[in-house]
């Protein structure tokens, strides 16, 4: 019989099948978009406290401080154990996330206080490009030539956001360039820190009570910022009705994000899952012109547009692979 004479159910049967998203891929996809307006409103809080005459170090401790009481308090609703399940394997990536986690947390506020905010989260952004290469390394996850040149033409849109002297000549968009130049490289750090973070919240499983990883984020991050300030110098508290409450929405955002994150991306695959956080860009750039005023050129946006593209065609691949 040939494929002309053959019905249409056992045609339709010899072709491949489309990957139907389950509800809970769904719900997943929903909260790590959630999450990226909780983190961009972080992002905001961090700007608006720095321009405050708030060092970043003290905003990472605050952030710490309440970010580490509100995981508890949930780990206390939901009945989860803050110190994770009895498996000696979990309790190693639980800290390694909350490691990478507090130490790219930390690099980017200070890429925040150093460079405007739209800049600075795009930067941060390239997360993806560096999740997709750890998620090879320790996911096994397929990471081609197409992803290789995906991952170049990702960071190469840094450059037109970043707008180097030494290139573009001028001012370079108008920050101090050694500022502009430490910035970038603390967002470029922070965004490969926070992706080997990604990859630890997956090898750590989804037994893991999303809770439970918003603690160990505060508790390293707490030590690390404490640590820090023991170092350089006391810490300058939050004074006056304005700064603490911006100080309180700093600490309720990045627990709502951090909490949304956790969930979606045990729910969802590390390289598809990444890219709705893209969405942090939109509202950074948001924030920044509406918010803080700042003024954006040609040349940020089509970097900020070549670096969203190139992670969404690297996660739609990996995603119809």
């Amino acid at each position: 019989m040939t494929d002309l004479e053959r019905p249409a159910d056992e045609n339709s049967a010899l072709l491949p099948r489309p990957r139907t998203m389950t509800s809970a891929e769904l719900r997943g996809y929903v909260l790590m978009a959630a999450s990226a307006l909780g983190f961009a409103t972080n992002s905001a809080c961090v700007k608006a406290l720095a321009l405050s005459g708030l060092p970043a170090l003290e905003i990472v401790l605050l952030r710490s401080v309440l970010q580490l009481t509100l995981g508890l308090l949930g780990c206390l609703a939901h009945g989860a154990n803050p110190l994770g399940p009895h498996d000696p394997r979990a309790f190693r990536w639980l800290v390694a996330r909350g490691f990478f986690g507090a130490f790219g947390n930390a690099c980017f506020f200070y890429a925040v206080t150093a460079m405007p905010l739209a800049d600075a989260t795009v930067v941060f952004f390239t997360g993806p490009v560096f999740s997709a290469l750890f998620a090879s390394l320790l996911l096994h996850e397929p990471y081609d030539l197409f992803d290789r040149l995906l991952s170049a033409l990702g960071l190469s849109g840094i450059v037109l956001v970043v707008r180097p002297r030494v290139l573009f000549g001028g001012d370079g968009g108008g920050t101090d360039g050694g500022l502009m130049a430490w910035g970038t490289a603390a967002a470029l750090v922070g965004a490969m820190s926070g992706a080997l973070a990604y990859c630890a919240v997956r090898k750590a499983g989804s037994s893991v009570h999303a809770m439970v990883h918003v603690v160990w984020f505060g508790v390293l991050s707490l030590l690390g910022s404490s640590l820090a300030l023991c170092i350089t110098g006391g810490a300058r508290w939050p004074s006056g009705s304005y700064e603490w409450c911006v100080a309180g929405l700093l600490g309720l955002s990045a627990f709502m994000g951090q909490a949304l994150l956790n969930r979606g991306l045990q729910l969802v695959p590390a390289g598809p899952g990444m890219l709705v956080r893209n969405l942090d860009v939109v509202f950074a750039f948001a924030f920044g012109v509406l918010v803080f005023g700042e003024q954006t050129g040609l040349l940020p946006v089509v970097g900020a547009l070549v670096i969203v593209l190139s992670t969404v065609a690297m996660g739609v691949r990996k995603w119809t692979a």
